[in-house]
């Protein structure tokens, strides 16, 4: 009995209205959802203002391109799935046609897709079960923080001269203050007249973020110094 209410609501080739409506209303219900969500789970870190609107229309659009298939006589399921993917890959490669920075972006685009396709085949009640689980692990995930580092971690930059050898320069400070350091990067700037080195670290007491950077200022010539929690980067 489980297993027959998972079974799609579309059982020919002739799209009854009522059903059509169903699932593109659905497709609308977990359009604005995901949205709801996105804008949620990345309230303290800011977002794409156009990113909630696309994930808005991908369900609803995929869901009646899926449709209409049926209606204009694809009979084959793979065929099917082949022109809604199409589709939404068209919309990726428009909308996110650079590199995604977030990997939580490309989440939330993959289930948009995932739950237009659900939609438009007519697995009605598979596609609510999808939706609400993936709701509380988002949820679970945002409340607990699990994915963002911890605000001890964080990125320093540090400006020196040309002419200074900033070899093990600041070691001494960093092992004073920081339970953890590593020099990521180094590069040049203001053509060649100064390095810019970037280290990732995890200092000891947040208290003591002032003392740190005065004492590399005192080493640097107080020159650019800055320093960033790595959860907001």
């Amino acid at each position: 009995m489980i297993l027959s209410a998972l079974d799609s609501i579309v059982t020919d080739t002739k799209i009854v209205p009522w059903v059509m409506v169903l699932c593109i209303g659905l497709s609308v219900v977990f359009g604005f959802g995901l949205a709801f969500l996105y804008k949620f789970f990345k309230r303290k870190r800011g977002f794409s203002t156009d990113l909630p609107l696309s994930l808005v229309l991908m369900p609803i659009g995929v869901c009646a391109i899926v449709m209409a298939s049926r209606v204009i006589g694809l009979e084959s399921t793979t065929a099917r799935t082949t022109l809604g993917f199409s589709f939404a890959g068209i919309l990726c490669i428009t909308r996110f046609r650079s590199t995604q920075k977030d990997s939580t972006d490309l989440i939330f685009i993959m289930f948009a897709i995932i739950l237009g396709f659900l939609s438009g085949f007519g697995y009605v009640l598979y596609a609510g079960i999808v939706a609400v689980l993936a709701a509380i692990l988002i949820l679970i995930v945002s409340f607990t923080k699990f994915s963002l580092p911890s605000p001890k971690e964080m990125t320093l930059k540090v400006v020196v001269p040309e002419s200074l050898n900033f070899d093990n320069l600041f070691d001494e400070t960093l092992k004073k203050y920081c339970l953890s350091y590593d020099l990521k990067k180094v590069k040049s700037t203001d053509f060649g007249t100064m390095f810019e080195l970037t280290y990732i670290i995890k200092i000891k007491n947040e208290d003591h973020q002032k003392e740190l950077l005065d004492e590399i200022r005192e080493k640097n010539g107080n020159l650019m110094v800055s320093l960033s929690v790595r959860r907001f980067e």
